[in-house]
This record gives C-alpha cells, structure tokens and sequence, in this order.
C-alpha cells in the first residue's frame, strides 16, 4: 500500500521561540553557561516521529543560522535520510519531482510533498515521518533504537559539511562537556592497558591524589563492581558522580591490591604542567578548557618563586595541542601582548564577526619568549602562537601547525546531544588566514634532526634564515597551485611534547644566549616590517 499526502505532524510544546532561546544560549557554550533551555525529556529506546521532529529541527535550523558556508536544507535532509538507508540496503529515498518516495527493493510504498526548499520545520518533519514510513518496512531500521537513528541521520547530515562539523550522542555529549566544563569525580585521567584499565595521570590537588592514587594504579574494582571485563567508557561512569558522593576504588599496585575511598568534587582537567630548565620556565600547555588561562597565570607565579620576579626566559610548548575553548587561547595569550590585535574571526552569521584586541597593561611577564609548535598545534593553539607571533612577542620555534583555522559553535539538541558546527574562520592579526597552512614557525627545525646544536650553528651562519619563514606565510594565501602544492610539504613534522627534545632543547639555548636569541628575533621580524616589541 502506498502511503501519500503532505506531512503533517502535532509538535509538543517546545515552539520556534523556545528553539531559539534554545539556538541562542548554544551560541554562548564557549564563554559561560545558560539555563533558560527547553525543559529535557529523555527519549525512548524506539524512535518516536513527533520528538525526532523536535530534534531534526533543531539541528537543521543550527545549520541554517550558523554554519559558515550557506547550506541547502533539502541536501541536509536528504544527506540524513541517505544515512538511514545505510541502516538497510533495501530501503531507498528517492526524489521524484515534487515528492519523496520510499521504496523498498525498488517497489514504493510510501509518497510524501517535499516543502519549500528553505523551509526547515517542513524538512524536519518530513525526515521523521519518512523514517517512520520505513520502520513500517523495514525491521532492521525498526529495531534501531532512537540513538542509532539519530546518529545514522547526522553522521550523513555533517559529513556533507566540513571536516570539522560533527554530531555527538548523549554519552558523547556528556563526555566532551565534562572536557569543556570540568566535572564531578576523583581528578584522574584513565587508559586501556593490556586488557584492564589503569590510572595514567592524577590530577595535582584532585580528590584521587589527596587520597593516594597513584599514575600506574590498576583499577580493579568501584562501588564494590569488579572492573574485569569493563571498557574505559564504563569505569569512568563508576568513578564520577555527584559533588560530596564517595566512592570505594580498589586498585592493584606492582601486585598488590588497595582500597581507596575518595569523595567526589568538581575537577577540570589539567591542561598546563611547570618545569624549570637551566633556570628558564618551561610550560606545556596541552589543550584549551575553561580553566587554562588561570592556570597558566598560576603556573608563572610558581616559576617567579622558583626563578626570580624578572623570568630569565619562557617557553611555552603548544606541540600536538589540538585546541579548545577560544575564548581562553585569546585571555592566555593576552596574558604575554600588552596591546593591540589578537585575532579576528569572520563567518556568515554577524555574530561570528569578531575582532579581539589585547586588554592594555594586563601582561604577567615581560619575559623574552619562545613557542614550540608542531603540525599536531592546531586551532586555539594556532591563534596563541599567531598572536604572540605576529605581536612581536615571541620568537615561534618548530615545524608548520596544522592549519584548521576554524572556529565551532555548539548546537544543543532536545535529545540532550549537540551539533558541533564550523560557523567562522580565524584570522591572525597580520591578516592571514590560519586555515590551510596554519602557522609558520620563524624557526623551521626538522631539516636539523633533534640536534640543537645544528640548528643554533646554521642560525648564526645565516643559513637558517627567520624572515624567509614569515615571507613565505605572507605569500601563502595568494600562492599559485605549485606554490601551494610546495608549501604543504614544507616544514612538517610531529614531535611530542618533551623537556629533553631538540626543539625544547634549541629553546632553551636561544633564551639562554640573549646576543643569539635577539639575532633570530630581530630576523623574524624583517619580514612584517615591524620593530620587535622584545627587548
């Protein structure tokens, strides 16, 4: 039989108003919280055609506020039923003029009116009662709980927009907030190791290392459940819970089992570690939350006790951080420019307009600097290295960053998952575009293997030459295609982050040596036309 006529599907009480007090209070993710969202209602386990309406629309009406490039909502939602289809080959969404028809083995049996073109609620609703159709049908997509529709219609719906878009499920979605936002637990971070899971670092003041535990522990046992068998996912899910809980951690340590009883707090993963090297502060910072700009400021006041008020050098090692929040690369590197751009960011919603200016006489240093990065630095850890780059505030050491150069913006959905879509690109503050090719460094160091020494001797020989860097990144966005082609491979290499490696090595050395490090500083600078700002 088959089923035809206009969708027309009753919506619950979550109306366009609250959708967009909903859209809006995503937009502010990265800078704060809002409460003033629709009210949750968890779902189902069995895909219900009124909420993945709400939910559809939601997600359809992010991409048409907010993504960066214009995007045809019939493609979106065709892309999505196309992911259902991949729930069952039989199944097919085909469009016939006007209409969507549903066929299995190539036999119709359902017949919809496709809406307006830009009409997003029409499409949400026509995706979901298309699905539906198909459950009628199909058994493999009847059997599909809520959660795999969903993901089956988004993973399709954001692989049609960039690299970067993306869609997380409910457990994604809780796991990537606790990244952003901290949460409540015992302040470790845990791997897979030879079939158990073990304790692989311990948060310094967290519950779990005033209680003992320590990185190597092997986690054993919580909340009287033996961990044998677990994956990581679910011993993470026994060791958080909420604020002033306690949990029993039964652990094995070198073949001897202990018992912990830890009482949760609020923890926020640590991202920025200390180190004094021959009298100059090193810092690793290893990804962007909410909390890394603080830190970091901490972290300086540590090395002024360790080192004296008038820091003889800094290194600030950016290598294999994949970025984070925004708003905290721009107050961390604030915290090195005394004045003047930052970054800009430009995309098609006016919001995503924006210019950052350093804040006047916030500086906690005026140390001299160096910034290590590598073709693993990317996004927030580009704009940092941009920033004081272009400032004239630190001499960048390394191989090219990655070059993603796009801002993302979270779409809460009602099924408590969200869309992380790319609604701006970055800009550093000599105009150039970050995505592509990324940063520079002044000092390309991978021709010179993990030798300090050969790259300090071709710097002061003139054959390791700062300027001609920065002369090709201001070159590189009006290249040619050979051009283009040349510079991709040019300066590229991945080096963990190390106190003891040779672009931490080469670092130290320069800073160490002021006549050498203001050679390469001075260097760098020809290229911009600009007096450097490090004295």
């Amino acid at each position: 039989m088959l089923m035809t006529g206009q969708v027309d599907i009753q919506r619950r009480t979550i109306g366009s108003a609250t959708r967009r007090l909903t859209l809006a209070c995503a937009l502010m993710v990265a800078v704060g919280s809002c409460t003033a969202t629709a009210p949750y209602v968890p779902d189902a386990p069995d895909f219900d055609i009124v909420r993945g309406a709400d939910v559809f629309t939601a997600g359809y009406e992010g991409i048409a506020d907010i993504y960066v490039e214009p995007v045809s909502t019939a493609s979106i939602a065709f892309a999505g039923l196309d992911g259902i289809a991949n729930l069952d080959p039989k199944i097919a969404f085909i469009q016939r003029g006007d209409s969507l028809i549903v066929t299995k083995d190539g036999s119709p049996f359902a017949k919809f009116t496709l809406p307006d073109p830009d009409n997003v609620q029409g499409w949400a609703k026509l995706t979901s009662a298309a699905i539906q159709a198909a459950r009628t049908r199909s058994q493999t997509i009847a059997e599909a709980t809520s959660d795999t529709v969903y993901d089956a219609v988004f993973d399709k719906v954001t692989a049609k927009l960039d690299r970067y878009s993306r869609y997380h499920n409910t457990a994604e979605t809780r796991s990537a907030e606790a990244s952003r936002n901290g949460y409540s637990g015992i302040g470790v971070t845990i791997a897979d190791q030879n079939g158990g899971v073990v304790v692989s670092s311990v948060f310094q003041g967290s519950p779990a290392e005033e209680s003992g535990i320590h990185a190597g522990d092997r986690i054993v046992g919580a909340k009287g459940q033996s961990t044998d068998g677990m994956s990581m996912r679910e011993v993470a899910t026994l060791l958080r819970g909420p604020n002033g809980s306690s949990v029993v951690i039964d652990i094995d340590r070198g073949g001897v089992e202990k018992s912990f009883a830890v009482v949760r707090r609020r923890v926020i993963e640590q991202t920025v570690s200390y180190t004094a090297i021959d009298d100059i502060a090193y810092f690793r910072i290893s990804g962007f939350n909410r909390d890394t700009a603080n830190a970091l400021t901490d972290a300086i006041e540590a090395a002024k006790s360790d080192l004296g008020d008038d820091l003889p050098g800094l290194v600030l090692d950016l290598r294999q951080n994949r970025g984070g929040n925004l708003d905290e690369a721009v107050d961390l590197a604030d915290l090195f420019v005394d004045d003047g751009p930052l970054l800009e960011t430009r995309g098609r919603h006016p919001q995503s307009i924006q210019h950052y200016q350093a804040d006047l006489g916030e500086t906690v240093t005026l140390a001299p600097m160096a910034v290590l990065i590598d073709s693993g630095s990317a996004s927030a850890a580009e704009v940092v290295a941009a920033a004081l780059q272009d400032s004239g505030r630190a001499l960048v050491i390394g191989a090219r960053s990655y070059g993603k150069g796009t801002v993302q913006r979270v779409v809460k959905l009602p099924n408590r998952s969200e869309l992380i879509l790319t609604w701006a690109r970055m800009h550093a503050p000599s105009g150039y575009a970050l995505s592509g090719f990324g940063v520079f460094p002044s000092i390309c160091t991978p021709d010179y293997g993990d030798n300090p020494s050969r790259s300090a001797t071709a710097l002061r020989e003139g054959r390791l030459n700062p300027s001609e860097a920065l002369r090709r990144r201001m070159a590189a966005d009006s290249a040619g295609p050979l051009e283009k082609s040349a510079l991709n491979r040019w300066c590229q290499a991945d080096h963990p982050p190390s106190t003891d490696d040779g672009d931490t090595r080469l670092a130290v050395e320069l800073l160490s040596d002021r006549r050498l490090f203001q050679h390469a500083f001075h260097a760098s600078r020809v290229a911009l036309g600009e007096r450097p700002k490090t004295e």
